[in-house]
């Protein structure tokens, strides 16, 4: 496999021509046709061939990329087969986005705020109601209130736990107003469109009509597009503010680390795997965001929530 072109769209953004030879090309063919459910057409053949010869031999080539144009991927390539013939081989373009030349402002001595959310009264009654059985519902106006504060502690003591959680993303959020530069346009906006789909899925999943959730928050279609355009892209920032932390304070993750984290691998958190080079570095900065998002935190200040929870009552009728 042979890297023919090697160029930015703009920084960071990377594309590539490269081209596998007809002896390639054939050994992926015949291992294809010795698989079990192998293609028949010819077509779907050469498509199988040139997938497993990608997957199989890509490796050397991306890591020589790395290293000679001294890029930092931050996204899998994206393929496009440009030409494919068993005499002569095929030929491809990838994509893929790298870390672009971004400044890293501070990043220690954030502060955010542990804010749980307001426990109203009837969210009380209606745990009290899944929860708890007739005695106890049934009990005297002090043994009703002991409950009823009880419940509202426990309540509260998840809902911190919960604020907490929001709390650092707060902050590693801050971090991302700290990195400055410009991004490339497409990533951007691809991530833009993941940000938009999670959030439709939330919505469905919490049987949310998204008028009603403009109502609520109180802002247009155009209002909410903008802010999530600039959540996206502060979210995106944040991302790659961590990995520029873990190279400013050294805590890249040893081999003997990725090694294990290949090994125990997580679809969840890596997503489907694809080459072992790409795999390897989404692992390797995966470790990295980690670490740093650890040495952020600890360099930061959430202050605490207050003591005791605060309850809005019912109305009074």
């Amino acid at each position: 496999m042979k890297l023919e072109h090697f160029g930015m769209a703009e920084p960071g953004d990377c594309r590539l021509v490269f081209t596998a030879d007809a002896e390639e090309l054939e050994r992926a063919i015949t291992a294809e046709q010795a698989a079990p459910d192998a293609p028949q057409a010819e077509e779907d053949l050469l498509t199988a061939a040139v997938n497993r010869t990608i997957l199989e031999g890509f490796s050397a080539l991306y890591e020589q990329i790395t290293a000679e144009y001294g890029v930092t991927p931050v996204t899998d390539p994206d393929f496009e087969l440009l030409a494919v013939n068993r005499a002569e081989g095929f030929r491809a373009g990838a994509q893929f986005y790298a870390l672009p030349p971004l400044a890293l402002g501070r990043y220690t001595g954030f502060v955010q705020a542990v804010e749980p959310h307001l426990i109203r009264q009837l969210t009380i009654e209606m745990e009290i109601n899944r929860h708890h059985g007739d005695e106890e519902r049934a009990a005297d106006a002090a043994g009703k209130a002991a409950l009823r504060q009880q419940v509202a502690r426990e309540l509260y003591a998840q809902r911190c736990v919960q604020a907490k959680a929001r709390a650092e993303k707060e902050v590693i959020w801050q971090l991302g107003d700290e990195v400055t530069g410009p991004l490339p346009k497409q990533l951007v906006g691809g991530n833009y469109f993941a940000e938009q789909r999670q959030f439709n899925l939330s919505l469905q999943a919490n049987g949310i009509n998204f008028d009603q959730f403009l109502k609520v928050r109180g802002q247009t279609v155009e209002e909410f597009r903008t802010w999530m355009h600039t959540q996206a892209e502060r979210k995106l920032r944040s991302w790659l503010g961590l990995l520029l932390v873990a190279e400013a304070e050294g805590l890249q993750p040893t081999e003997t680390e990725v090694t294990a984290a290949l090994t125990d691998w997580n679809e969840k958190l890596d997503g489907e795997r694809t080459f072992p080079a790409n795999d390897a570095r989404k692992v390797r900065q995966r470790l990295m965001r980690a670490k740093a998002t650890a040495f952020v935190l600890e360099h930061s200040t959430l202050t605490p929530p207050p003591a005791e929870p605060v309850v809005q009552e019912l109305p009074q009728k």
